[in-house]
C-alpha cells in the first residue's frame, strides 16, 4: 500500500517517503520506487509519521501550522510521542484562557459529573453490544445513575472495576502493562488524546488546566478529562480486533487498525458522526461552557443503538 494507510482526514506514513509541498497539496514520494501521490490540504486533518526513514520539508511544517493540520510523530515502537500543532492565530486566546481559569468549582464539578455519567453509560453499552452481557451492563449503568457533582464518591473507579473484569477477564488489570490488551488500549488512547489536544489548542484553551485532572507534571490535564467519555469506543474496537487477531503482541498491522478508531461511529448532538468529528463538536461545546461558566450545553458522544 502506498505510503501506508490513507484514510479520510489522515495520512499514515510508513516506509521510506519524502513529504513535500506542491501548490495546494502534500506530495508523498516513495524514495524506493519514486512513485508519487498528492493530497489537498483541505482534505487532511493529520499527518502521522511512523517511519524513521522518512523525510519532511520545512514547508510541510509551516503549511500544517497555517492550516491547523496536526503532525504526529511515532517512536521506534510506533507509539505516538509528539504532536505538533499551532498555538497562534486564536484572536481571543488570552480572553478565553482567562475565562477558563476563572471557571467556578461548581461548573467544573457539573461538567465532570456529565462526563463520568456518560462514560459509564458508554461502558454499559459496550458490555451490552460487544460482550452481549445485559446483566452486567445493567449493573454498570446503575452505577452511572448515582454519580454526583464532581463524582466525589469516585463511582468512576467502581464502574471501571466491574467493566474491565467483564469486558476482558476477571484477572485483567488495567494499566501501563505490556500485555497485548493494555498495549492496544494505551496505543489507541494515545491516538484519541492527540486528536483532543489538537482541538483544545485550536480553540485557544490551556491544555494543562483541567477540570478534574490537576497534575502539575501533566501538560495535558484537560485532554485527559475530555478523553474519558471516548475511551469505551476504543475499548469496543480493541475487543473486536483482538478476537480476530492471533498475534500475542501489538504489531504494526494491529496498530494500523487501531488508528481507525477515529472513524468509529457515535451519536452526538442527536446525529451520527465519526469520533474525529465528534471530538470537534465536544470541544466546541466545552468552549461555550467556558465562556458562559456553565455546564449547560456540553455535547458528549454515545453509542449507536445496537453497537458499532
Amino acid at each position: 500500500m502506498y505510503g501506508g494507510i490513507v484514510m479520510r482526514d489522515i495520512i499514515y506514513i510508513e516506509n521510506k517517503h519524502f513529504v513535500g509541498i506542491t501548490k495546494d497539496s502534500f506530495k508523498l514520494k516513495n524514495v524506493v520506487d519514486e512513485s508519487e501521490r498528492y493530497f489537498p490540504f483541505d482534505e487532511v486533518d493529520y499527518l502521522i509519521f511512523d517511519s524513521r526513514s522518512s523525510f519532511i520539508s520545512e514547508r510541510v511544517i509551516t503549511t500544517c501550522v497555517e492550516n491547523n493540520i496536526g503532525l504526529i510523530f511515532c517512536d521506534k515502537t510506533h507509539t505516538p510521542q509528539l504532536l505538533m500543532t499551532s498555538i497562534y492565530g486564536q484572536n481571543e486566546r488570552f480572553k478565553r484562557q482567562s475565562k477558563q481559569l476563572a471557571m467556578s468549582k461548581k461548573t467544573k464539578g457539573r461538567i465532570w459529573q456529565k462526563i463520568i455519567k456518560t462514560k459509564i453509560n458508554n461502558q454499559a453499552d459496550c458490555l451490552k453490544y460487544v460482550v452481549k452481557n445485559d446483566k452486567v451492563s445493567d449493573i454498570v449503568r446503575s452505577i452511572g445513575k448515582t454519580v454526583t457533582e464532581g463524582d466525589k464518591n469516585n463511582h468512576e473507579a467502581y464502574a471501571a472495576r466491574v467493566y474491565f473484569s467483564n469486558l476482558f477477564s476477571k484477572s485483567f488489570k488495567r494499566g501501563r502493562y505490556d500485555d497485548i490488551i493494555n498495549s492496544s488500549l494505551n496505543y489507541g488512547y494515545a491516538i484519541l488524546r492527540s486528536a483532543i489536544r489538537k482541538e483544545l489548542v485550536i480553540y485557544g484553551l490551556e491544555p494543562s488546566w483541567g477540570i478534574h485532572h490537576v497534575s502539575t507534571e501533566n501538560p495535558f490535564n484537560l485532554s485527559d478529562d475530555i478523553i474519558e467519555v471516548y475511551r469505551p469506543f476504543l475499548d469496543a474496537l480493541v475487543v473486536e480486533l483482538l478476537n480476530n487477531n492471533e498475534s500475542e503482541e501489538l504489531d504494526i498491522e494491529l496498530k494500523k487498525e487501531i488508528i481507525k478508531v477515529l472513524f468509529e461511529k457515535c451519536i452526538i448532538d442527536n446525529k451520527v458522526y465519526n469520533l474525529l468529528d465528534a471530538i470537534k463538536i465536544t470541544i466546541k461545546s466545552f468552549v461555550s461552557c467556558v465562556d458562559k461558566n456553565s455546564a449547560t450545553g456540553l455535547k458528549l458522544p454515545t453509542f449507536i443503538e445496537e453497537g458499532r
